[in-house]
């Protein structure tokens, strides 16, 4: 009887699971073409084929939803962070390495395009939740830069903090261009189009 009940108790624990998981990919293709105003939890229901009394035991109101997307987004994009920094790589490196694969996790992860429209609409009072993390990325730049003057693959005589802000405009910039143009497909193009010039700018050494 106890064997039964833990293997009950453990099915209904991956269900869960596996239930909030779909809701969340519902709601990150419902906040990818609809406004935060916009979207019901009637339509993230639908879409995720999830009933309404299932979705609101996950998430009690709409705003739970998009902060259960805005963490998802920081998950994955600190993943990519984590997975460049446990390499043995010079500043400048790590550095571009970062850019490079954030630049590919946004251009084909729905549920990060989906934090990132969450965090540019005014009015949501997911202000602290989705602003946060883009000046902490400009304090991970400035310390990789820091790191690359020590290391010597970026010029020790920059101002790291006003370079990092530098890169960060840059890149979200670029970030931008390409969400207007085609909704992120071409922002791994676009960034390395604009790599050199990063490059150029901090490199201790030229580059081919």
């Amino acid at each position: 009887m106890a064997a039964e009940g833990r293997r009950t108790a453990r099915v209904v624990q991956e269900r869960s699971i596996s239930t909030r998981a779909e809701l969340l990919d519902g709601a990150a293709r419902v906040f990818s073409r609809l406004t935060y105003a916009e979207a019901r939890l009637k339509d993230v229901a639908d879409e995720s084929g999830i009933s309404a009394g299932s979705m609101y035991f996950h998430f009690g109101n709409k705003v739970d939803l998009a902060q259960a997307i805005l963490q998802v987004q920081q998950e994955r994009m600190t993943a990519a962070l984590t997975e460049v920094l446990e390499q043995e790589l010079t500043g400048l490196d790590a550095l571009l390495a970062i850019a490079d694969r954030l630049s590919q996790l946004i251009a084909s992860d729905i549920t990060v395009q989906a934090g990132i429209k969450l965090g540019l609409q005014p009015g949501t009072g997911l202000d602290a939740d989705a602003n946060g993390p883009y000046f902490e990325w400009i304090r991970i730049t400035e310390s990789l830069i820091r790191q690359g003057g020590e290391d010597g693959s970026i010029k020790p005589e920059l101002d790291a903090a006003a370079a990092a802000e530098y890169v960060n405009v840059v890149f979200v910039g670029a970030q931008l261009l390409s969400e207007i143009e085609d909704t992120w497909a071409s922002f791994p193009e676009r960034f390395q189009r604009v790599r050199p010039h990063i490059v150029g700018f901090l490199s201790s050494q030229p580059r081919d």
